[in-house]
């Protein structure tokens, strides 16, 4: 039983580090996008403030279309980008309770080894009493049975 116990212990510790090294990749996903994300909003802002200053200094109907459809063009990336964030930001938190109870899996069967040997660690400490007492009251009789004599 204890070497079952042992592969499951191993293989779950297995499943455990594997779903953190996806954790591990989810985030570092997750901070890049937040940074692109950043970045496209930073992008927008500088354009818009570009456009404003230069409709106030003169510019055509035609370059203000242009203007306002680049911005636009802008704002659909950012919405795209930030439906990526929250997916990853969802996957995350799905891989991280994945993770938990990979972990709660993995102590369970390390408490059952636990439990084993202290069975195990019973049982032979009754066996070493019960040798010790049938020792003792070996010596006793030899001891009486001198005396008696």
């Amino acid at each position: 039983m204890s070497n079952v116990l042992h592969t499951l212990i191993e293989q779950a510790s297995e499943k455990a580090d594997a779903m953190a090294k996806n954790m591990a990749k989810t985030r570092q996903k997750l901070v890049h996008g937040q940074d692109k994300l950043n970045m496209l909003q930073t992008y927008r802002d500088e354009c818009q403030n570009g456009m404003h200053s230069k409709a106030s200094t003169g510019m055509t109907g035609q370059q203000l279309r242009n203007q306002t459809a680049f911005v636009g063009k802008i704002a659909e990336a950012i919405a795209q980008q930030t439906r990526e964030v929250e997916f990853l930001n969802t996957t995350l938190i799905h891989q991280n309770t994945q993770w938990q109870e990979a972990l709660a899996e993995q102590r369970k069967f390390e408490a059952l080894v636990e439990r084993e040997k202290l069975k195990q660690a019973k049982l032979e400490n009754k066996r070493d009493q019960k040798m010790n007492d049938e020792f003792a009251a070996r010596i006793y009789r030899v001891q009486t049975a001198g005396e008696a004599q």
